[in-house]
């Protein structure tokens, strides 16, 4: 489903190169209630340890950070082994165990300077080795090796010079990799073709090193999930203890170089397989501080004064959620795909569905105590990126929806649509009322009760006269594939999360012959250039025979000349923020949400917490502290606030 892997979590991060001077402030927001940390910044009372416990109810497969693909197994790697370059907790990119970096002019080289003060340790803490510019080449070279099998080779193929041609067995020798140890500390990357989001992508687990005498020493033991002693580290933490299905013990690194930064001093993770169900009572028993509320409790929490006051949000996901009209229909004859088909290709129709979405109304089936915290008017979330230290969806073309105070929503301007579109169907021999397919997946909590809730309020404003939607429930296992994929619905709730720093990313559910929607099979005339496809075009792109003929679209020529922008990063940014603002205007999508996974307890805060929509940034430890209390809804939201205004100031100072 994903370009890259799908398990990867997609949460915040910016491509904000400016930042080659260190940024130490990893400390809370000012509106974080304060930590109980005896004046020692640590969050624990003076002369104690500051511990962080929390459960687990599935254990990792492996601790082999080179191998795994799911982001369970991110976690352990993330807080554990370093990488060149981290963020903080505004996003801004920082060195780690690079100090500063360099591109050549045509953005083919990437090279970086390694700090010489990094130390690999092992599970007790005594030191192995130095961290070197020869472990990355190591690390880099097993994740290509084919033998491995490692899960996230196709990110590395997908970027480096010769990466895909010693995994596919092309070539055979590894020195024509594109990595190179220069000396020590001076590590050199070359590119298959200019990637102006190199940069984000060195936080993903393949780019992490590894010491070669350690990889040779344990061989196929290399990260088995038996023992801590199977791994080497060289992050803010170690495993000191590692039990499968009973405990993870990790414990503050002292030989790490950015020790200062790391306030807690170990985290507990205790094996119980009804965590999800049982951590709220245990969080009000003292055994665990962080516990999410499940929404069938979520009530009772939130209506006891003394509970209300440590439930907040957790925050948001950049999964971007969005309604896409199916432009190729293969549901049944029974819901007329014949005649949606003219309904969807007429633009004054599809605005007026654009228009009717009570945004605010849809959205508190799941969120209902700030549903507008969630809502989003453009694809791309808001502070994914920046550039010039303004964030994308504020740029001129998307700021008019992503300011938008109501979200989309106006009446009067989907009845006047539904009007023009009435005339021209009629003209065009569609029949009334035109049924709507609406699919959903009824093992998704409340995807049912938000669909009701659609149909009931796009039906009351717009007229039975006009639409009729039918709500189908898909088979809970495989929907992806039975549903979506094969095009079995007219108008659905659909989803993408980020892969990179870069507004390239969400674009991908629309390239030619992927299984979102369909526009490029659009008939809508203000959709088409005058090209179109030939069958060369078909098998030089991968195309399928449908798509022979085809009229070429403006949206996906828009994204073209963006894609080809490799050195400018505020050109390729504008020309991408004008494709996106041409899809939405023309409601080829309905922007809506992002993702939430609710409500929590949680004794830290997650605004000091590195901050970044993919890759392993947000499952750090490192900047963390304890609380006194965990937050409540409201200083949750000043928080949130204060964050935002301190990212701002911050961005724009790295711009």
């Amino acid at each position: 489903m994903k370009r890259f892997f799908s398990l990867l979590l997609c949460l915040a991060m910016l491509l904000s190169v400016a930042g080659c001077g260190n940024n130490n402030d990893a400390g809370g927001t000012g509106t974080t209630p304060p930590a109980n940390d005896g004046g020692n910044g640590s969050g624990a009372p003076e002369g104690a340890a500051a511990i962080y416990r929390k459960l687990y109810s599935s254990e990792v497969t492996t601790l082999n950070y080179l191998s795994t693909g799911t982001t369970l197994e991110f976690e352990p790697a993330a807080n554990v082994i370093d990488t060149l370059v981290e963020y903080d907790k505004y996003g801004m990119v920082q060195p780690a165990l690079a100090t500063s970096w360099e591109t050549s002019e045509d953005g083919l080289t990437w090279t970086f300077h390694l700090r010489n003060d990094a130390k690999w340790v092992k599970s007790d803490g005594s030191e192995y080795a130095p961290v070197t510019a020869h472990d990355f080449v190591t690390g880099l070279r097993w994740v290509v090796n084919p033998e491995n099998q490692s899960k996230t080779s196709d990110v590395v193929c997908s970027v480096i010079a010769n990466a895909d041609e010693l995994y596919t067995k092309k070539i055979t020798d590894f020195e024509q990799l594109g990595v190179k140890a220069e000396d020590d500390y001076t590590l050199v990357y070359t590119l298959k073709a200019p990637t102006p989001y190199f940069l984000s992508m060195l936080t993903y687990v393949c780019f992490m090193p590894a010491n070669a005498d350690f990889l040779a020493e344990k061989g196929e033991k290399f990260g088995a999930a038996e023992s801590a002693d199977n791994l080497l580290y060289c992050g803010a933490y170690r495993i000191a203890d590692f039990q499968p299905s009973v405990l993870h013990t990790f414990v503050k690194n002292d030989s790490y170089w950015d020790k200062e930064n790391v306030f807690i001093d170990e985290i507990q993770e205790t094996f119980n397989k009804e965590a999800v169900t049982l951590a709220p009572s245990l969080y009000q028993r003292g055994e665990t501080d962080y516990a999410v509320i499940p929404a069938d409790i979520l009530p009772t929490w939130m209506n006891d004064a003394k509970l209300k006051d440590v439930v907040a949000p957790q925050r948001n996901s950049y999964y971007s959620y969005f309604f896409c009209f199916d432009f190729d229909p293969q549901f049944d004859a029974a819901y007329e795909p014949e005649n949606w088909k003219k309904a969807v290709n007429n633009e004054n129709f599809r605005k007026s569905l654009y228009y009717a979405l009570d945004r605010v109304r849809a959205k508190t089936v799941e969120e209902p105590y700030n549903p507008e915290s969630q809502l989003i008017g453009t694809v791309t979330p808001p502070n994914f990126v920046s550039a010039d230290g303004v964030d994308y969806t504020q740029l001129d073309a998307l700021k008019g929806y992503s300011n938008d105070p109501n979200h989309g929503y106006d009446e009067t301007k989907a009845k006047e649509y539904k009007t023009k579109a009435m005339e021209e169907l009629k003209a065009a021999g569609a029949s009334f009322p035109v049924k709507i397919l609406m699919s959903y997946n009824p093992s998704t909590a409340n995807w049912d009760k938000q669909c009701q809730i659609i149909e009931q309020q796009l039906e009351g404003l717009l007229g039975t006269d006009y639409i009729d939607i039918v709500l189908e429930a898909g088979p809970s296992t495989n929907f992806l594939s039975e549903v979506r994929k094969a095009g079995k619905y007219a108008l659905m709730l659909c989803n993408w999360g980020p892969d990179y720093a870069d507004p390239e990313t969400y674009t991908d559910p629309w390239s030619l012959g992927f299984t979102y929607s369909w526009p490029e099979l659009s008939t809508d005339p203000a959709y088409e250039t005058g090209e179109t496809y030939t069958a060369e075009d078909a098998a030089a792109l991968g195309l399928e025979d449908k798509f022979i003929g085809a009229k070429v679209k403006t949206y996906n020529k828009m994204v073209d000349a963006a894609k080809a922008e490799k050195l400018d990063i505020s050109a390729r940014y504008q020309k991408f923020a004008e494709a996106e603002a041409y899809f939405i205007d023309h409601a080829f999508i309905i922007p809506f949400a992002v993702k939430n996974d609710g409500y929590c307890v949680n004794k830290i805060s997650p605004f000091d917490r590195p901050f970044a929509p993919f890759g392993v940034s947000t499952l750090k430890f490192k900047g963390a502290k304890l609380l006194e209390k965990p937050m409540s809804l409201e200083e949750y939201q000043a928080a949130e606030a204060q964050w935002e205004q301190e990212r701002e100031a911050a961005m724009a100072k790295a711009g």
